[in-house]
């Protein structure tokens, strides 16, 4: 009951937080693909 109450105080959060992965997942994979790119030049 009280998770009921907590997302219906703050129904966008898992939006957020969702998008917020998302955000980082691409970091994470752009600084992977440079990293590998200078040990391959």
């Amino acid at each position: 009951m009280v998770s009921n109450d907590v997302s219906e105080k703050t129904p966008g959060t898992p939006l957020l937080v969702a998008r917020l992965h998302v955000d980082l997942c691409r970091l994470a994979s752009a600084i992977c693909t440079r990293c590998a790119d200078r040990r391959t030049a």
